[in-house]
């Protein structure tokens, strides 16, 4: 789970400076102001993100080219963080000069950090640490646990019952976030970021789901890593926990609902398809979105609150952010008929306590009036 703050900005500034240092001055190579040039002068990233629920110290993902590092490192002396960045930078060029094929700790990685004078307290750097269950994972399992049983009764046939669980339920994560202790130690509010939804391509489904978690006060983003591209949550942790366990269903349920519609309305074809998921989910968030504006007023305050946070959190995680359009074609009547399956949708948190997976979450689909 990477985490952002201002204070863990200045700590990415930091490790920033000291990767260019070591690449420099220990490696030998060329830096520039966000890249450095490695084997036949090809130009890599430095791309630094902050982690902290692993037990290592820190991590070389070629997919993204990312070093990331623990959060803990911020409390540790500079010589140990120090030898922890040579670690992962040598990760990190062994994948240049070798590709992914080797074991992490191969005779290539130790046979370059003997070359480069980095011994045993390079080679070992990886410190393995005590997990700990925190006051803001406390925080987190309460809040879902009331969360999910709203959204439950959110599924009831009474739609006037359906209403209140629903706005219940997003006031709920509103006094949250508004109270919410993850706070660094300078002030700042800290935010985190899961990466979900591994896919060749980002489509209309994808988009949908996309479009439909932001009903939860998250933000999303889709980020383009190797040969597939990955949807982004940033937000409080627990409402990007909430919107992953979403997400994880509505990948498949979407799928269901469009298979009932091609037989239903005879609708096929991938222009459809993709216009049915888009449907769906403008349904459903207009659907939110006119309960929110029906509620009180402080609700609406506390929305304008979390949105100016919410784009606070997106320039620190996405500096240089680009926004994109989409040139796909178009079919009304299925766009129509997703919209209709939009708007009746209900996500339905099933609570089984007696399964070890009782907080997984399922959607319902409650097919009465609309609400």
């Amino acid at each position: 789970m990477i985490v952002y703050s201002k204070k863990i900005g200045s700590f990415i500034n930091e490790i920033k400076r000291t990767v260019k240092q070591v690449l420099e001055r220990e490696v030998g190579l060329q830096v520039g102001r966000d890249y450095f040039l490695g084997r036949w002068q090809r130009v890599y990233p430095i791309n630094i993100v902050i982690y902290n629920d692993a037990s290592q110290m820190g991590y070389f993902d070629p997919t993204f080219y990312e070093l990331g590092f623990h959060e803990c490192l911020m409390l540790c002396p500079s010589e140990q963080r120090h030898n922890v960045i040579r670690h992962e930078l040598a990760h990190y060029i062994t994948f240049i000069n070798h590709g992914r094929v080797l074991l992490p700790h191969s005779e290539e990685f130790k046979a370059l950090c003997q070359r480069l004078g980095w011994g045993e307290e390079v080679q070992r750097a990886t410190i393995q640490l005590e997990r700990k269950v925190t006051d803001a994972q406390e925080e987190e399992s309460s809040v879902l646990r009331k969360v999910k049983k709203l959204l439950a009764l959110a599924t009831s046939s009474n739609i006037h019952e359906a209403e209140i669980a629903m706005i219940k339920s997003q006031q709920l994560l509103l006094k949250h976030h508004m109270e919410a202790p993850s706070i660094d130690e300078e002030g700042g509010e800290k935010v985190v970021l899961r990466r979900i939804m591994k896919q060749k391509r980002k489509g209309a489904k994808t988009c949908a789901i996309g479009n439909i978690l932001t009903t939860f006060f998250v933000s999303v983003v889709y980020n383009r890593g190797g040969d597939f591209t990955y949807l982004e949550i940033l937000g409080d942790l627990v409402n990007v926990s909430i919107a992953e366990y979403v997400a994880s269903v509505l990948d498949h349920q979407l799928d269901i609902l469009w298979a009932q519609a091609q037989k239903s309305a005879q609708v096929k074809g991938r222009v459809a398809k993709n216009s049915f998921f888009y449907g769906v989910a403008r349904g459903y968030c207009d659907k939110v979105r006119a309960l929110k504006q029906a509620s009180a007023a402080d609700m609406t305050h506390a929305l304008m609150i979390i949105e100016k946070k919410l784009d606070d959190a997106r320039a620190m995680a996405y500096p240089r952010l680009r926004s994109s359009k989409s040139n796909s074609l178009y079919c009304e009547e299925a766009a129509l008929l997703g919209e209709k399956e939009g708007k009746q949708l209900s996500i339905n948190p099933a609570i089984n306590k007696t399964s070890e997976r009782s907080d997984k979450l399922f959607l319902g689909f409650h097919h009465g009036r609309e609400s």
